[in-house]
């Protein structure tokens, strides 16, 4: 089974003038190709699925049930996998980080998959709404390219926290400490870690492991982390048997709730207009609306959903619209035209100035007749 896909449907490659080519441009491993997908190359960065502007990446790593997890918890903490697994190991045979995980996960650490697939948007959505941290120590040295990603999100998430009067996310960079491992640790660690990689989890500490008060302390911490990496493997494994599927950022940020900010594109709607609805079919995103009232055609905007793809400001056969940076939700009335031949409000296709009922109407009229009929 496919762990990564691109949905040929949704990819807006080749709508574009020049074509979209964001998820190669951001792949550190170089998985992506004029558009073609080279899945065994995937390191599973999520890079890909936080810039593609359709939501067109598929994959098989469950982020959206993974971050409502972390987004249900009081506080908010926004960890990888490894970092959460090498905290685990960390406060088996250290008291103090012992405590300090377990302040953790009170907080909502729930382990996420490598934190590329977050965006300034999701970022905003949630530290909008609860008190949020981001570790990204771990990637420097990990993902390089995640590292830098992960730093320019937040730094746009926090200036639109600061501009609304939030607390900005409070960004861990602090690489991991190399801290001295005995013989018999260092054992203990590499026969935990190839358990980590069988999905058995299973004790390697416990009460026993050191001398001392702390010793109960420490074997708790071992238990439940034992027990919470067996948990993550048997929910990693899960994923893996599943189909790949699309995270759209934007539509799971729409949905917590997120309100305009800065970190969201904008539209603004010129003369000329005709109401043709065009630019809200090609939205890949849905931040474009068209309905009919009448004798005006209803054009709602919502900035939260909005990747500035520029789709409809490229195919809009008038020019009439434009990206600009002041998000906020907009409705407009565009009034319709009146088809030269029947006088009815329609919603003009190209330059034609007659509506589709009266062409079809002609062309039905102008058909020569069957030489069969009577």
């Amino acid at each position: 089974m496919e762990r990564i896909r691109i949905a040929a449907a949704r990819c807006i490659k080749g709508q574009m003038q020049p074509p979209c080519r964001a998820c190669e441009a951001v792949c550190p491993a170089g998985a992506f190709s004029w558009g073609m997908l080279d899945a065994s190359a995937c390191i599973d960065c999520g890079l890909c699925t936080a810039v593609c502007p359709a939501g067109a990446v598929e994959t098989q790593l469950a982020y959206g049930e993974r971050l409502a997890e972390a987004f249900a918890q009081p506080r908010v903490l926004l960890a990888c996998e490894k970092t959460a697994q090498r905290a685990d190991r960390d406060a088996a045979w250290d008291e103090t980080a012992a405590a300090g995980e377990a302040a953790a996960r009170t907080e909502g650490a729930a382990p996420l998959p490598c934190l590329g697939f977050l965006t300034r948007g999701l970022l905003w959505a949630i530290a909008s709404q609860k008190e949020a941290r981001l570790i990204v120590g771990a990637c420097r040295s990990c993902i390089p390219a995640v590292h830098r990603h992960l730093l320019a999100e937040a730094e746009a998430a926090n200036e639109a926290l600061l501009a609304a009067g939030r607390p900005p996310i409070a960004v861990l960079d602090e690489a991991p400490a190399a801290g001295k491992v005995s013989r018999r640790d260092f054992f203990l660690h590499f026969v935990q870690a190839a358990k980590e990689r069988l999905g058995q989890g299973g004790e390697v500490a416990t009460g026993e492991a050191r001398e001392g008060d702390g010793a109960a302390v420490i074997g708790t911490a071992a238990s439940s982390s034992s027990y919470e990496t067996a948990a993550a493997a048997q929910k990693k494994e899960a994923e893996m048997l599943s189909p790949p599927v699309s995270f759209f950022t934007p539509v799971w940020a729409f949905s917590r709730g997120a309100l305009p900010a800065a970190v969201h594109g904008d539209l603004t709607l010129f003369d000329g207009c005709t109401g043709c609805g065009f630019c809200a079919r090609l939205c890949p995103s849905g931040a474009l609306r068209a309905e009919l009232q009448e004798a005006e055609l209803v054009l709602t905007f919502y900035p939260q959903l909005c990747t500035s793809c520029g789709l409809c400001q490229a195919r809009c056969p008038k020019g009439a619209l434009r990206l600009t940076a002041s998000p906020a939700a907009k409705r407009w009335r565009v009034p319709l035209p009146h088809c030269a031949s029947c006088g009815a409000p329609f919603q003009p296709i190209g330059a034609s100035d007659v509506c589709r009922a009266c062409l079809d109407g002609a062309r039905t009229a102008a058909a020569p007749s069957s030489p069969h009929e009577d």
